[in-house]
């Protein structure tokens, strides 16, 4: 299944790749969001697996939570959705710029596609608004689907203490430790 079959199932228009060269926080790091506290801008929400109306209410939460953030707007309803590299000489999670469509489910059929998670109402994923201001984590923890959002990731000490570790760690290739390095100075 292609990158663009994969979103198209969870209702997303795939428009491109972000260019690297961009100042964005790298998704590895944007997966710390849910690690911030309130102290570092961050708020969530989470739904109980147990739920029998699951998939409604957590791609209803996951609505809500994009529109509250700012991470698209009904108008503008634009935003980036972190993605693994397919490619050898390039960074290992970078951002796809996408739309969200009139017709969509993050939580199922996206998460099913295995694009934004592991498998129906196993969500797994990070989002971006395009200007890099707020961060939507989602992930599956124990008995609940948690959703974090962390605005103005930029000052987030939780992330960027964690951003200068990833940055002189042998461990991170060297593209994402450049790409976390851009971040850090451009929000010196």
């Amino acid at each position: 299944m292609t990158l663009s079959t994969s979103f198209a199932k969870a209702g997303l228009g795939l428009l491109g790749t972000a260019d690297v060269a961009d100042p964005l926080i790298p998704p590895t790091l944007a997966t710390f969001a849910s690690s911030c506290s309130s102290e570092d801008g961050a708020f969530g929400e989470s739904v109980n697996l147990a739920d029998p109306e699951l998939w409604r209410k957590a791609n209803s939460e996951w609505h809500r939570l994009a529109l509250r953030s700012g991470l698209f707007s009904e108008v503008d309803p634009h935003f980036l959705v972190a993605v693994k590299g397919s490619d050898v000489d390039s960074i290992q999670w970078w951002w796809v710029r996408v739309k969200l469509l009139d017709e969509w489910d993050i939580v199922g059929a996206g998460a099913a596609s295995r694009i934004l998670g592991n498998g129906p109402c196993q969500p797994s994923f990070v989002m971006l608004s395009l200007d890099g201001g707020v961060i939507l984590r989602c992930d599956v923890g124990q008995g609940f689907i948690d959703f974090s959002v962390v605005r103005e990731p930029y000052r987030a000490q939780t992330l960027r203490r964690h951003g200068e570790w990833m940055a002189g760690s042998p461990r991170v290739d060297e593209l994402t430790r450049a790409a976390i390095r851009r971040w850090l100075d451009s929000h010196g």
